[in-house]
């Protein structure tokens, strides 16, 4: 089985290191979302701010009315606590970063800021995002948590016998990562029509061979969940016995994509296919759920929040539509379903959450679980059900 030279190998990987290393590159794995939920800066402010950059907020000083604004919310809300003079340079820092330059693609940024605990974070997303900021002990990240849900991580692969092209979707951004050129065939005068037809054959059944060990190379390093591609019927059958078991279990689906597309074409083909398969993953979700009841699963908002407050919880599953007030004990942080009052296990008092679902969220990825949010028509009724929430449990 043909594979990659060991010098392309260490070119492929290098080459990923370099582009998920750059400062433009939309890359968000369950280890940043869980490095940064675990911040906590000991009194000193975090500043996270969150901003739209559409098109319109390109145009001249749009993006600085709504940068004005969400400044003055965070300096209000500041000045309580006597944070006003941190906050503010904070901000200021974040100011001068955008006004360096706006990213140059995406519809969203977020920034995580606090020098005291030596923390600037710039992460761009492709998707319009709503304009907030919120000043915590801690990074807010709960929005970035629904992005990176809604648009879960998937290599796309186009293989064909000329070339072969890599791409890393997330967050709402296709871009291509890596570019394995094929074998040129070179054969003599003396060859007949059948040598040339078999050495073609042989020389596609390469190229499908080392298309699979660079993609499964690019799967692992970028912690791809899910691998789609487009493939040539004379490749397909050699390009899938080319990818080890690990690889196969991530390939999803396939789709037709001429090799020469441009990545936003790209975009544009996968994004159907891609749909279908986080939907079809969330209604496998639900299927786990309901098969693992009751000894490694629950159902229902009070039985969840009871899995939470005892850390338990391995996937957390809500749906996305719904937005239920609850609270939490001002003692010993537990969630509640009531929103005002004591906590009767302790007697602290209730403070009130708008969205309950928020913070089961934000405790979730605190401990370590992952995230089901629920927005494909069939599995919300599937979760309905059982309730507004489930849960998937460590032990």
């Amino acid at each position: 089985m043909s594979s990659l030279s060991p010098q392309r190998r260490d070119a492929l990987l290098a080459e990923l290191r370099t582009r998920t290393n750059a400062p433009g590159f939309h890359f968000l794995d369950a280890d940043h979302l869980q490095r940064l939920n675990e911040l906590e800066s000991n009194g000193a402010p975090v500043v996270s701010l969150y901003m739209g950059l559409t098109p319109e907020m390109r145009i001249g000083d749009a993006w600085e009315i709504a940068f004005k604004e969400l400044r003055s919310a965070a300096l209000s809300d500041a000045q309580a606590n006597g944070h006003e003079a941190a906050v503010a340079a904070e901000l200021d820092r974040i100011h001068a970063a955008l006004n360096n330059g706006l990213p140059r693609t995406g519809r969203g940024v977020a920034f995580f800021a606090c020098q005291a605990i030596g923390l600037f974070r710039q992460l761009g997303v492709a998707i319009a995002m709503p304009n907030d900021v919120e000043v915590a002990p801690r990074p807010y990240v709960r929005p970035l948590a629904r992005v990176r849900d809604e648009h879960d991580r998937f290599v796309i692969a186009l293989v064909s016998a000329h070339k072969s092209r890599f791409f890393f979707s997330q967050i709402g951004l296709v871009e291509e990562v890596y570019v394995l050129e094929g074998e040129e065939l070179a054969v003599t005068d003396y060859a007949s029509k059948d040598q040339r037809q078999d050495m073609k054959a042989e020389l596609k059944k390469d190229q499908a061979q080392r298309s699979a060990h660079a993609l499964q190379l690019i799967a692992k390093t970028l912690g791809a969940r899910h691998i789609i591609y487009a493939a040539p019927a004379d490749m397909e059958a050699s390009f899938l016995d080319g990818l080890n078991q690990q690889a196969r279990e991530k390939v999803a689906a396939s789709f037709q994509c001429a090799i020469h597309a441009s990545t936003a074409e790209v975009a544009e083909k996968a994004e159907a296919v891609q749909r279908q398969v986080e939907a079809r993953e969330e209604m496998e979700t639900v299927a786990r759920v309901r098969e693992s009841i009751p000894a490694r699963a629950v159902a229902g908002l009070d039985e969840v929040l009871d899995m939470l407050n005892q850390q338990r919880v391995l996937t957390l599953l809500v749906n996305d539509d719904l937005r239920i007030p609850g609270g939490v004990d001002s003692q010993t942080g537990m969630l509640t379903t009531l929103t005002e009052g004591t906590y009767p296990p302790t007697g602290g008092a209730i403070h009130p959450e708008d969205d309950l679902f928020e913070v089961m969220m934000e405790r979730a990825l605190q401990q370590g679980a992952s995230l089901e949010l629920v927005r494909s028509e069939a599995a919300k009724d599937a979760l309905a059900q059982h309730g507004p929430s489930a849960a998937l449990l460590r032990f």
